[in-house]
């Protein structure tokens, strides 16, 4: 008697900020929702401007938090995916020429509910901006649904947080 097996062959799927999962479409939900907090490529008075070339698809999401000034309340990004393992990755700015401008990014991953991973940038003294920078990764999880959130909660002070897209399998 002979046995066949068939298996699956895993593939990566990415999830663009603005163009969602390459396979099922959804797309990451950033909260607050209220307009102005949440900027892309279109944001010609934002202080970082990333350059599209080098961007994944040519876009991002970014935001700055501001504690107690109002407005923007704690950031936050949702994604969800099925498959065994997540990366994600930011756009990171350093120093910005003429300064006044946030780009500290620090934030909170939570996945399934359970915090996973912190990560943090402090800028240099470079006017450089890193593209393709990899934040966060969870691998061998069980392959069911997942939730993923990025979050400032915890953070009291002024951080930039540019997601540019995630890759999972």
């Amino acid at each position: 008697m002979s046995v066949l097996y068939v298996g699956a062959t895993p593939e990566n799927r990415t999830i663009d900020d603005e163009f969602g999962d390459s396979a099922t479409g959804r797309k990451p939900f950033f909260l607050p929702t209220t307009g102005g907090i949440w900027e892309g490529q279109e944001c010609v008075g934002c202080g970082v401007q990333p350059d599209p070339l080098q961007a994944h698809q040519g876009t991002w999401n970014a935001a700055t938090f501001r504690p107690g000034e109002g407005g923007s309340g704690l950031l936050y990004i949702d994604l969800s995916f099925t498959g065994t393992a997540i990366y994600v990755y930011f756009i990171i700015a350093n120093t910005i020429k003429g300064g006044g401008v946030t780009t500290l990014t620090e934030c909170n991953f939570t996945l399934d509910g359970q915090l996973e991973g912190f990560y943090r940038h402090m800028r240099d003294e470079t006017s450089n901006m890193e593209y393709n920078v990899l934040v966060f990764n969870a691998t061998n999880l069980s392959n069911i649904d997942h939730a993923l959130r990025v979050s400032t909660e915890g953070v009291n002070y002024h951080v930039f947080v540019n997601f540019d897209y995630a890759m999972y399998t």
